[in-house]
């Protein structure tokens, strides 16, 4: 009888340890379980942050822009009357990894000649049909980049007269001396009756050869676009170009009149034909449809709006 109490309560003891170890193994170490849970938390916390982050950042536009790894030093070639257009750029695309230098040249002319050479990687001096008649006059293939940024109006100006029916037969009046501005002016001057022109082939230039009928019998002085306002202060009567307030201030003449044309003549960026696709033209681009160009052309086009916004 001893002896079977002593085997019932050894089973009973081994059924006991047997028992505990199973528990210990679906239970788990209470603390084990705690730190697990913790880990686990902070992990999904961090993930949560991160993900918000990168969703902040996609929708706020920040930290999702990198310069395009095959050229980050960029020269920008403008002329003076492009500066106040142009002088955020280098301030806006450093954030994005790019070091832009901004040059003032002495003419569309040399700026279009640097663009061929490489000496600019690209340039804002000149409007499309310019652009289009120096690559067919000079065998050239720079690119006009889109979208077009503004479109300039032709005047007529003088410090002598304040309307145009106080300017005289016989006047002299300063006109540009390349062929797509001259077109321009030509067609201006046609469009107020003071010119007859001729008919002429689509997609020509009229000259000064075109001209029909003068009957205001106009003395007209072909000159470059930096020379036409200052001529005012010498002999010459009238000038035409595009207006703007700047020039205004500068010389102080009264504006005859301000011919809207429309979006035929649209400024635009030129790039060489092979760097067109290229990141950091695309890049330039965005800062030059940014709100920054916006409020610049805003402010330029007080009191007399001269400049008509192309890519909103």
């Amino acid at each position: 009888m001893k002896k079977l109490l002593s085997m019932l309560l050894a089973l009973t003891l081994l059924a006991g340890l047997l028992a505990g170890c199973g528990g210990n193994k679906n239970t788990g170490n209470p603390a084990n379980n705690d730190a697990n849970t913790t880990n686990q938390e902070q992990q999904d916390n961090a993930d949560n942050t991160a993900e918000n982050n990168a969703q902040g950042s996609e929708e706020n536009g920040e930290g999702t822009r990198t310069a395009d790894p095959n050229k980050t030093s960029i020269v920008f070639g403008i002329t003076a009357s492009f500066v106040d257009f142009t002088d955020y750029i280098p301030e806006m695309m450093a954030e994005w990894g790019y070091d832009v230098e901004i040059l003032v040249l002495d003419s569309p002319v040399v700026a279009n000649t640097a663009l061929v050479e490489g000496s600019v990687d690209a340039n804002y001096i000149q409007h499309l049909p310019y652009l289009l008649a120096y690559n067919e006059s000079n065998g050239t293939n720079l690119y006009p980049c889109e979208p077009y940024i503004m479109s300039s109006m032709d005047c007529i100006v003088s410090l002598k007269y304040d309307s145009l029916d106080e300017v005289p037969d016989g006047a002299s009046i300063a006109v540009a001396d390349d062929a797509s501005n001259l077109s321009v002016n030509l067609e201006d001057l046609a469009s107020i009756g003071w010119l007859t022109l001729a008919e002429i082939p689509e997609g020509s230039y009229y000259t000064t050869f075109d001209i029909v009928e003068n009957p205001k019998n106009l003395q007209l002085v072909e000159m470059d676009m930096f020379s036409r306002y200052s001529a005012l202060e010498d002999d010459i009567d009238l000038a035409m170009s595009f207006y703007s307030n700047t020039s205004q201030e500068k010389y102080g003449f009264n504006l005859l009149k301000l011919f809207d044309e429309e979006v035929a003549y649209p400024q635009v960026v030129a790039v060489r034909e092979e760097d067109k696709d290229a990141q950091w033209v695309a890049d330039l681009m965005d800062a030059m449809t940014s709100d920054a160009q916006l409020e610049r052309i805003n402010e330029k086009n007080d009191p007399v709006p001269a400049w008509k916004i192309l890519f909103e």
